[in-house]
């Protein structure tokens, strides 16, 4: 049974045609042809070019306007603004309360008036609050600060991976994730860059840590103009595709959940219904995995914050060790994007996250056993190289077995709760662990083993099901097939015609 890439629209006086799987297997789009195959890379390369590098930038200054505390914890903040040293972590676990509970309701909202507006309104507002911070003169408004700016950013990371998840197919959206998750690794790095040349800076009116919060948040006001301007709000009406571009990248999204979907998937935007909420809500796989992603995403929270006081802590000072800071994050990032390209190669999620978990965590132990600053600094470059890939990869594993967009939308906005991690990490690395943070180092160890063993605990659940279904479904005949892929009764992973990634 052929389906036709395009409505009407031709490629060089052809259609482009693909053939469907057979009804009862529901395993996600790969192109079949050699068109397609030349379709899929143009699709790719200019969603990649526009829609990623503009998220991308955007995460970057997200990131950056929600570290940049951690930096100007090493300058005279604390003195200049009547802080206590404690102020500054307890200022990050307070962040958290807004920016963890409010990620699903933001989600939903973006969802309901579209991913690009929503993107562009939460970064001009988070932007006007990172300036707000220069303003500090007291705990009060420093946790005031927090709490806004944990409400503005909330919903971003999971608007930009679900809008994403709406634009490729699923195994092609885990390198994508990547790239677009690797920016906050990046944004350790450029943040560390950015403070060590505004640190320079000397101003008769401001002090540096001012003009620090002043540029970045500025910076994120402007990238919200150009973000609602350059992103497509559907895949059918994007402005860079050519007709028969735009109808290939519609019909490979229908094609990539047929059967296991009772609406559209290319990205339109709707509200999310009761029985949404109940199927995010009562799927207790995914719930679980959310829980394994807490422990799996804690070194990224904790180093994300403290890494300038963990390396002031091996024996770098001041504004070195803000540079010094910069290049484990870009270690980071490639170790990322080795991890989540080798996953999308293969089709496979658990393993390659689990792996990368190990390699985190055998920087971890150098970390807590060395009492020498250089090797000790050097394996912060090993332990991120494997930190950032969890992330990124449980979204897109979460994405692809979420079929419809509505509960994914809620899910993919719970996974947002991972970021308990970084309450968490602003309660354990406390300035009484300095120098050296032993203490917080072995528990982020520990508990990153325990995430480790919980998503392979996940994949062997995965594995059974899909052999449960397959012995219950072996002597069904093709009406048997089609009927359960059209009824409404079972919804997306639910019905016993789809087959789970792990």
């Amino acid at each position: 049974m052929p389906l036709s890439t395009s409505d009407g629209g031709e490629k060089n006086g052809a259609h482009v045609v693909e053939d469907l799987p057979a009804p009862h297997e529901v395993t996600g789009y790969e192109p079949s042809t050699e068109e397609a195959r030349t379709l899929d890379k143009r699709v790719n390369l200019k969603l990649d070019f526009i829609v990623v590098l503009v998220l991308a930038i955007d995460f970057i200054l997200c990131g950056i306007d929600k570290t940049n505390i951690g930096y100007v914890a090493t300058t005279n903040m604390v003195k200049d603004a009547n802080l206590t040293p404690d102020d500054i972590p307890d200022s990050v676990s307070i962040l958290s309360v807004t920016f963890i509970t409010l990620q699903p309701f933001s989600t939903a909202i973006g969802r309901r008036i579209g991913p690009k507006y929503w993107i562009a309104t939460m970064m001009v507002c988070w932007g006007t609050v990172c300036m707000a911070h220069a303003g500090v003169k007291n705990r009060g408004t420093l946790i005031a600060l927090r709490l806004l700016l944990g409400a503005f950013e909330a919903g971003f990371v999971p608007t930009s991976f679900y809008f994403m998840s709406t634009l490729y197919p699923k195994y092609s959206l885990g390198f994508r994730l990547g790239l677009f998750a690797g920016m906050y690794s990046i944004a350790g790095a450029f943040a560390g860059l950015i403070a060590y040349g505004i640190f320079q800076i000397r101003n008769s009116s401001l002090h540096n840590w001012q003009l620090l919060f002043i540029i970045e948040g500025a910076l994120s006001v402007f990238m919200a103009i150009v973000t609602v301007t350059v992103l497509p709000a559907r895949l059918e009406t994007a402005w860079f595709f050519k007709p028969t571009e735009a109808a290939h990248a519609v019909a490979r999204m229908e094609l990539d959940v047929r059967g296991a979907s009772d609406e559209g998937a290319h990205g339109k935007t709707g509200k999310v219904t009761r029985r949404d909420v109940l199927d995010a809500v009562t799927d207790w796989k995914k719930l679980l995995t959310i829980v394994c992603n807490v422990m799996a995403t804690l070194p990224v929270s904790a180093f994300g914050y403290f890494m300038p006081l963990i390396v002031k802590g091996m024996g770098y000072s001041g504004v070195r060790a803000s540079l010094m800071s910069v290049s484990p994050f870009v270690v980071g990032a490639c170790g990322l994007f080795a991890f989540v390209y080798s996953s999308d190669h293969f089709k496979e999620r658990s393993i390659h996250t689990a792996s990368s978990m190990m390699l985190a965590i055998i920087g971890l132990i150098v970390m807590y056993t060395s009492d020498n600053p250089k090797v000790r600094y050097g394996f912060v470059h090993v332990c991120l190289a494997g930190a950032f890939t969890a992330g990124p990869l449980i979204v897109a594993w979460m994405a692809g077995n979420t079929p419809e967009k509505g509960p994914r939308s809620l899910i993919i906005g719970m996974n947002g709760w991972s970021n308990l991690a970084g309450v968490i990490a602003g309660q354990l690395f406390k300035s009484k662990y300095g120098p050296h943070y032993r203490y917080p180092l072995l528990v982020t160890m520990i508990l990153i083993a325990i995430g480790a063993c919980g998503f392979l605990s996940i994949r062997v659940l995965l594995m059974w099901i899909n052999r449960r279904r397959a012995r219950v479904t072996a002597t069904w005949t093709p009406e048997e097939f089609e009927a359960e892929n059209t009824s409404s009764a079972r919804r997306g992973d639910r019905k016993l015609t789809f087959k789970y990634g792990y």
